[in-house]
């Protein structure tokens, strides 16, 4: 039996394409990977992925798929939700009926890899913005106008997202090369799997056999570390 899909984009209400991730980004990625599934319906959500008991088009998404047995589609766990609390709530409930298109072959165990990967990167976001504006606050002395600090605000945690962003992909491949060489596969072919779940290195490239063994030689560094 052929799995149906329920897409379901959600875009903040602040500027649309802030998190690069936009409606149109988001529809990309999704017939992307689903162009030969069948997609029985979407919805769109105007709203910050805070509180789940709010975003009642979500939960309208959601009840359809426990009802009838359809699967959910997103193109990016952070679409779903940022608790991992409430990702794991929606995933019981589906009972494991979530396709993301960054999360290939998602389970329990990877779903909440992520989430607490993407928690701990928002947290260090804005240690780092508060860290940089302090140091630009030495550097100058005491902000002269509030403008000159909103606009050194802005500009600081762009750089830093922009940052967290590469770092993100680097921590999500990194997690999935382990996983894969628990499981005995050559580096070769856990390069081919990367590409073909749209993973692309910092510098937007493809992986090869040498990049993903560049990952997994830092990974056991950091466990020796650890």
């Amino acid at each position: 039996m052929f799995k149906k899909y329920v897409i379901y984009y959600r875009v903040s209400t602040k500027k649309q394409g802030e998190s690069g991730l936009g409606l149109k980004a988001q529809k990309a990625y999704l017939y992307h990977f689903l162009k030969e599934a069948e997609v029985v319906r979407e919805f769109t959500e105007v709203q910050s992925g805070g509180d789940f008991e709010t975003r009642l088009v979500l939960q309208e998404a959601l009840e359809l798929c426990a009802t009838e047995g359809y699967t959910l589609a997103i193109a990016k766990i952070d679409r779903l939700s940022r608790k991992t609390e409430d990702a794991l709530h929606i995933y019981n409930r589906l009972e494991g009926r979530l396709f993301s298109c960054d999360i290939p072959n998602i389970d329990k165990f990877t779903l909440t890899l992520f989430m607490a990967i993407a928690d701990r990167e928002r947290e260090l976001i804005s240690i780092r913005t508060k860290q940089a504006l302090d140091a630009k606050k030495l550097e100058i002395g005491e902000w002269r106008n509030s403008t000159f600090l909103e606009s050194a605000r802005q500009k600081g945690q762009a750089r830093i997202r922009q940052k967290a962003r590469l770092n993100s992909n680097n921590r999500r491949a990194t997690e999935l090369i382990v996983l894969y060489k628990d499981k005995g596969l050559t580096l070769e072919v856990i390069a081919g799997k990367l590409n073909a779940n749209g993973f692309r290195t910092s510098k937007g490239k493809l992986f090869q056999k040498t990049t993903v063994s560049r990952l997994w030689k830092r990974y056991e560094a950091e466990q020796v570390v650890l």
